[in-house]
């Protein structure tokens, strides 16, 4: 983005000179052919400068994300469910106040929040979260069958 910024200046500069030139020249034809340029150059500035406000609304907005979600990520604990499975759930009196849930830990490692759905699969009566952004499962109780790979959802 500052190699943008330099060539934006620079451009800026060459259109300068051009508009300097064409005060002291005699021929209109070398005239017109400088309007032209400075023409093409301002059109160039004018798509640069674009390009770059439309880059800076996405950093910002980025930033804005970043920010939110480190606010956000603060209200939540990692929760040992037992046998290696982990889960996030809201601090005690946390404010505001939501209902109780719980967020999956590999989308909120990737900063995202995404709550965990409670389903049971059969056969075996397997009680389960399901992580319906990244796809992750984590049995509460029971065993996995081979049968609950029709249930384990498809993330693309």
């Amino acid at each position: 983005m500052v190699a943008e910024v330099f060539g934006g200046i620079s451009a800026f500069k060459a259109m300068m000179d051009i508009a300097k030139a064409m005060k002291d020249m005699d021929s209109a034809a070398a005239r017109n052919a400088a309007v032209i340029d400075l023409q093409e150059k301002i059109f160039t500035a004018q798509a640069t400068q674009a390009e770059l406000v439309a880059r800076i609304g996405e950093l910002e907005e980025q930033v804005r994300r970043f920010e939110n979600w480190e606010t956000e990520k603060d209200r939540y604990e990692l929760h040992d469910l037992g046998q290696g499975h982990f889960v996030y759930r809201l601090k005690e009196g946390v404010e505001p106040p939501e209902t109780p849930h719980q967020i999956c830990a590999d989308c909120y490692q990737r900063g995202k929040r995404s709550i965990l759905q409670a389903e049971t699969w059969y056969p075996g009566r397997a009680h389960v979260l399901t992580c319906k952004t990244c796809g992750s499962t984590v049995y509460t109780s029971g065993h996995p069958e081979p049968e609950h790979a029709k249930n384990r959802h498809r993330v693309s």
